[in-house]
């Protein structure tokens, strides 16, 4: 790895396929050697055919230097080889003036095919050991429940973790840690009760106590978790006995089931007696050993590498897999099998998330019936220009077809209702470029945008169209804690997405319930008396229809903007069996196989 280090060094002073003159006293000098290394360095590069190296004799005699590999290629053959021996973080400061390399990403995603994806070998007792390698482009900044904020980290969460209950194939709820509920005639008070023999990767066993520690600890924090309206809900949990757990609500919440199913209720264990007890830290980060009592366990965590081995005990039956390696990749290039990288959370090379039509004959795609939907949403709680109608509605017509261009890299699909089709296709272009005039003619209307990183890209496009519409734009992004605080409420627009999966029904309602926040007072209340007729409808048909009401509402006031809706799909290799599905559509790993 050294002399790909030194390889780059040159490039860095010299440049690409230049011809250049110096002495070997210049060159020691430049790669910090005595001459003797010098020469052995430069030896070893002309067996590489990396460089030309045309040695004059003498001393102060100068020798021509030509490099002949392209720096990209020598900087992904070290990511290669930092990457076998887990020495990610040095290589990716030495190599990321290259990250942005289409040739880079080219050797590098043709490595990751070999290097990902199933692979077997000899464990110490000569048995074989299945391991599945996935790539992820995805920094893990947690694998805490309470701390989670990416699609990722549930992914990974999701295999370590189990909650009372949890979604089936089809969408039902099912038992999990629970082997059945009961639920009073008032909808008020549930009752859980645990299976027997359950225990956590660490050994202890699970109890009530454990249930009562993790919403607890859940309803204490100042932390905005997803779908935290409906776990403020809880009025009080107890343990009644070892194995049982009662839960009493303020109010009737019918969603309250189907938030027991996601992540964010996740059961964790609460401190015990044991000699490995669970630290909560003060960080993001969250618990430092994640400990759960999921298929798989966490016996490494790192900045680059989180690998998962199969719980022998687990309750629903050992993984077929005995160990899945995650590589957190430190490059942001997008995956060849995909040229859009803001939607990819993990792309899979035997299993690879949102593939495109390239990915070759060979690779069977799949939907897994989960949309992710662009919105933007307008800020009216906060004085400014977004407060007159007239203003939102020209932003509609400036953001009609904003996706339309066949040569936009996101390849999204325009998401119109037929009423706003109606109202754009019957504003002329000169009416248009009126109402454009008359609302800029002292000076433009500055808007601020808020997003998270993720879709920075979709930000500065949706400025640049407003711009051309006689807007002054400005993009914000920030962190995901940021972006749920302060960020958005201090920006005009707010661009984020929806993902349309099992959940759909508790996603929209958490969407709904935050995206009130930042509206004024009467929309707000209008959206809440809603919001309220959602959690007391025992009819999921109900349920639906009046958050159906919600949208059309939001956008009939233009407060809601649908930018582009996108299937998430996945492609596998033939060799994969047994694959199927969690609740967001996120393959899952304890039933896959390979034969």
């Amino acid at each position: 790895m050294k002399l790909h280090q030194q390889y780059l060094l040159l490039h860095r002073h010299f440049g690409h396929h230049t011809e250049h003159e110096l002495t070997l006293a210049d060159l020691a000098e430049l790669l910090n050697c005595t001459h003797r290394n010098t020469l052995t360095i430069v030896k070893k590069m002309v067996a590489h055919d990396w460089i030309s190296w045309i040695s004059q004799r003498g001393r102060g005699r100068r020798s021509s230097l030509t490099l002949l590999v392209p720096a990209d290629q020598i900087a992904a053959e070290y990511m290669m080889q930092a990457m076998n021996r887990r020495e990610l973080q040095e290589a990716a400061e030495q190599v990321s003036a290259f990250s942005s390399s289409t040739t880079m990403q080219d050797h590098l995603n043709q490595w990751l095919l070999g290097y990902s994806g199933h692979h077997t070998e000899a464990g110490t007792n000569n048995e074989q050991i299945d391991t599945l390698r996935l790539p992820l482009r995805q920094q893990l900044h947690a694998l805490d429940p309470l701390y989670i904020d990416l699609l990722a980290e549930s992914f990974v969460t999701s295999h370590v973790f189990d909650g009372l209950v949890q979604r089936g194939e089809q969408g039902e709820i099912l038992p999990c840690l629970a082997h059945t509920w009961d639920v009073s005639a008032d909808r008020k008070t549930w009752i859980f009760y645990l299976r027997k023999g359950i225990t956590f990767h660490d050994g202890q066993m699970l109890t009530a106590h454990d249930i009562v520690h993790t919403f607890e600890r859940l309803q204490s924090t100042d932390r905005r978790t997803l779908y935290r309206d409906v776990s403020k809900q809880i009025l009080s949990i107890e343990a009644v006995d070892h194995l049982t757990v009662r839960f009493q609500l303020k109010d009737p919440h019918e969603l309250f089931l189907s938030f027991l199913t996601t992540s964010r209720a996740a059961i964790v264990p609460s401190p015990g007696k044991n000699e490995q007890k669970i630290k909560h830290a003060g960080d993001a980060h969250g618990m430092q050993k994640p400990v759960g009592t999921g298929p798989f366990k966490v016996t490494a965590w790192d900045d680059h590498l989180c690998r998962l081995e199969a719980f022998s005990s687990y309750f629903q039956g050992r993984a077929h897999m005995d160990r899945v390696d995650i590589l957190q990749i430190p490059w942001s290039a997008s995956a060849k099998m995909d040229d859009d990288s803001q939607d990819i959370e993990t792309p899979f090379f035997h299993l690879v998330h949102n593939p495109s039509s390239s990915a070759g004959a060979d690779w069977t795609q799949i939907s897994a019936g989960v949309m992710v939907q662009k919105l933007l949403t307008c800020n009216t709680q906060k004085a400014g220009p977004l407060n007159d109608p007239e203003v939102r509605a020209h932003l509609q017509l400036c953001l009609a077809g904003m996706y339309s261009d066949d040569g936009h890299a996101d390849d999204s699909e325009v998401v119109a209702p037929d009423s706003v089709a109606v109202n754009i296709g019957m504003v002329k272009q000169e009416g248009f470029r009126d109402i454009t005039k008359r609302l800029t003619s002292v000076s433009p209307i500055s808007l601020h945008i808020a997003t998270i990183p993720q879709y920075r890209r979709d930000a500065q496009q949706l400025a640049s169209i407003l711009e051309q519409c006689g807007y002054s734009c400005t993009v914000r992004t920030g962190t995901m804690e940021q972006f749920k605080g302060n960020l958005r409420l201090e920006s005009d627009l707010i661009l984020f997405s929806l993902i349309r999966d099992r959940d759909e029904e508790l996603r929209r309602y958490d969407l709904y319930s935050t995206l009130s926040e930042h509206l004024e007072n009467s929309a707000r209340i209008t959206i809440h008396e809603m919001l309220q007729s959602i959690i007391a409808s025992p009819l999921a048909a109900d349920r639906t229809s009046e958050l159906d009401r919600i949208e059309q509402f939001l956008v009939g006031q233009n407060l809601l903007f649908h930018l582009s809706e996108k299937p998430v799909e996945t492609a596998y290799l033939p060799s994969v069996r047994g694959l199927s599905f969690n609740s967001q559509g996120w393959v899952n790993l304890r039933h896959i196989w390979f034969p």
